[in-house]
């Protein structure tokens, strides 16, 4: 008699629990991976290329690309690897009319010998457009918007 009130008890409370589909869990693994999270951009999708210091600052017109300046040995593993994307440490990046604020910025901390071992890199402005911040701080030295490339990409606004 006991076991007969033990299965009449289990079916009452599988009577009171229905079995609802749409409640079940997902199982989380099923699903597909995120794509992993992008560190650089590659010199060829972003168009990076070395420019000669004098057509970088007589140029009149803004155009629509970003600049950044390195010594010879940075611009270098920067033309062969691409712009890195570091919260922490971003690269900075200016506009054409920066350039000569830039260097001139350069040369006062720079001793006489390696002044001239600055390089001008270049890059499509719209390739990185997302994942770039605004710089306050050298836009207003710089008398030109100056940006930081984070990586913090924007989401679209729709």
């Amino acid at each position: 008699m006991t076991s007969h009130n033990l299965t009449a008890r289990q079916q009452r409370t599988q009577q009171k629990r229905p079995i609802n589909t749409k409640e079940i869990q997902t199982d989380l693994f099923s699903l597909p991976l995120l794509p992993p999270l992008r560190t650089r951009f590659l010199p060829s999708e972003i168009r990076l290329t070395r420019i000669p210091s004098l057509a970088a600052t007589h140029a009149k017109e803004a155009d629509g690309f970003l600049y950044h300046i390195a010594n010879a040995s940075m611009a270098s593993l920067l033309l062969q690897e691409g712009l890195p994307l570091n919260k922490r440490h971003p690269l900075m990046l200016t506009e054409q009319n920066g350039i000569s604020a830039w260097l001139a910025k350069l040369s006062d901390y720079v001793s006489d010998n390696n002044s001239a071992d600055a390089v001008i890199l270049r890059l499509r402005r719209v390739m990185v457009e997302d994942a770039l911040e605004p710089d306050p701080d050298h836009t207003a030295e710089f008398a030109s918007n100056c940006y930081l490339l984070s990586g913090n990409f924007k989401c679209a606004i729709t």
